[in-house]
């Protein structure tokens, strides 16, 4: 019997209804077959790239990017201009997307909740390592406005480069 996926997320062309946003965005789907989605991967994912044609390498590289913050440090979240300028023609920073519900954050501060150092797909189930310094900041996770409701509230995932730290002189200011 053929495999069935539960629930997964894809990645799915948008009608470009909202410009300057990817191109791409999440879809859930529900009681897919592995036939089904193998397909939805070859059409959400069509250009398979070399390691070498990454977003890994093809990113800006700004100065001070690690930052190597730990739980319950304070941190601005940076303008959007400063954010674009680090992401790629697809919208990423070092194969992760900044997503257009994260904007909202520009500007304010935040404690960081904890690193985020492993994760596990859920399409896969497969188990990766992030090399990038990536966390989660407090309180700050996904209403699902843009994913059709989706009440999963799933923390956003926040390069440190998007982060600048707020000196231990103005800790109060949060």
């Amino acid at each position: 019997m053929e495999k069935t996926y539960e629930s997964c997320n894809f990645l799915c062309l948008t009608d470009e209804s909202v410009p300057g946003y990817p191109l791409y965005i999440r879809k859930r789907v529900h009681g897919l077959t592995a036939s089904v989605f193998s397909s939805l991967v070859s059409i959400s994912h069509p250009k398979r790239t070399t390691k070498e044609e990454t977003s890994e390498t093809n990113s800006p590289s700004p100065e001070h990017e690690t930052l190597n913050l730990q739980p319950g440090e304070l941190v601005e979240v940076k303008s959007v201009n400063e954010i674009a300028e680090t992401l790629d023609e697809r919208q990423k920073y070092k194969g992760l997307y900044f997503m257009p519900e994260m904007e909202k954050f520009c500007g304010k501060k935040f404690r960081v909740f904890k690193r985020a150092e492993i994760i596990t797909l859920e399409s896969t189930g497969e188990v990766r390592k992030l090399r990038v310094p990536t966390v989660f900041l407090e309180g700050v996770y996904c209403t699902g406005e843009l994913h059709d409701g989706c009440d999963r509230s799933c923390f956003h995932f926040w390069r440190e480069v998007w982060l600048k730290r707020i000196p231990e002189s103005n800790k109060n200011a949060l």
